[in-house]
């Protein structure tokens, strides 16, 4: 699912500022809030450097092969396993003993062959949802939703900053559920013993119990990251040896370095110190590609740094 939230940006700042126009109503003595003084100043680069369909090709690209990489990591067998429990269940309902028994069997057979593979697994994952959320705003926009927020929050009013906030967001979501082989091999286990005894409610309570158990984490791809990714790409497959060419990499990697800072802004790695030498190989690059220097060795430097990072954001 896709979200482009350029009109409820809109709607966002207009209700933050309703907000705080109405907290600041007769407080005329207090001070005005003052602008974080580390926050990055950057204008929006005119031109891309690159077209659009390409741009939004290669960024979509991006973002597919990192949720397939998590894809990947689902098991059939353990999706195969939770099934085997919900049929063991819809089976003790109906009073199928028996039938009951041998899905709990089937389901312990998965989980065994699972750990067979590899006896230190832990979580297996059986399932993952993909969201995406684009905030279509620019650095300024955001920097005045954070501040007015700011002013909210200070003034206690959670509840109606929380959603907006939450739509402060431009990345990739992918939700993955994953089977605890720690402890639901013995759930079932246990569960068939139960079953063996006639204690129906006392099994259906222990299936119950493991499947709350099944563990549930959301990972998040910056979409600004991605784009620099592609943009840096992009400047360093290109031969800079005419000024025209010049001019179209030097633009790349303004339009790199900006999207690095939407990221900074929007809270991906909290001010990390890794932007900072983002920024700084960024500097140097184009300084190299301006004096017409050997720049390939700072330009795989920099996909590497920007790979590492992203990888860090998204573990």
């Amino acid at each position: 699912m896709k979200k482009i939230l350029n009109i409820k940006t809109i709607a966002m700042v207009f209700g933050l500022l309703t907000i705080f126009a109405w907290t600041s109503c007769g407080q005329t003595n207090e001070k005005p809030v003052k602008e974080n003084q580390t926050s990055v100043k950057m204008d929006k680069p005119d031109e891309l450097g690159m077209s659009q369909k390409t741009y939004d090709e290669a960024v979509q690209k991006k973002g597919i092969e990192a949720v397939e990489k998590e894809k990947s990591a689902l098991l059939a067998e353990a999706s195969d396993a939770i099934g085997e429990t919900y049929d063991a269940l819809a089976a003790i309902e109906k009073g199928d003993k028996k039938t009951a028994i041998k899905h709990l069997e089937t389901a312990t057979g998965k989980m065994e062959i699972l750990l067979a593979r590899d006896p230190n697994l832990d979580l297996v994952p059986l399932d993952a949802k993909v969201e995406t959320h684009d905030l279509v705003a620019d650095l300024e926009a955001i920097k005045a939703i954070k501040k007015i927020a700011e002013k909210a929050m200070k003034d206690g009013h959670f509840q109606a900053v929380r959603e907006e906030l939450e739509n402060l967001a431009s990345e990739i979501q992918v939700t993955t559920v994953s089977l605890p082989l720690t402890t639901f091999p013995a759930a079932a286990v246990a569960a068939a013993n139960l079953l063996e005894k006639d204690d129906t409610t006392a099994a259906k309570l222990v299936l119950y119990d493991a499947l709350n158990t099944l563990v549930i984490e959301r990972q998040r791809i910056p979409l600004p990251v991605l784009r620099a990714e592609v943009l840096v790409e992009e400047a360093m497959s290109q031969d800079a040896k005419t000024e025209d060419k010049k001019a179209e990499v030097l633009q790349l990697l303004e339009s790199a370095d900006y999207q690095l800072t939407m990221a900074e802004e929007l809270g991906y790695g909290k001010k990390d110190r890794e932007y900072a030498a983002l920024h700084k190989s960024i500097k140097e690059l184009k300084k190299s590609v301006e004096d017409e220097g050997d720049s390939q060795g700072l330009f795989q430097g920099l996909r590497d740094k920007l790979a590492a990072f992203k990888k860090r954001l998204f573990s």
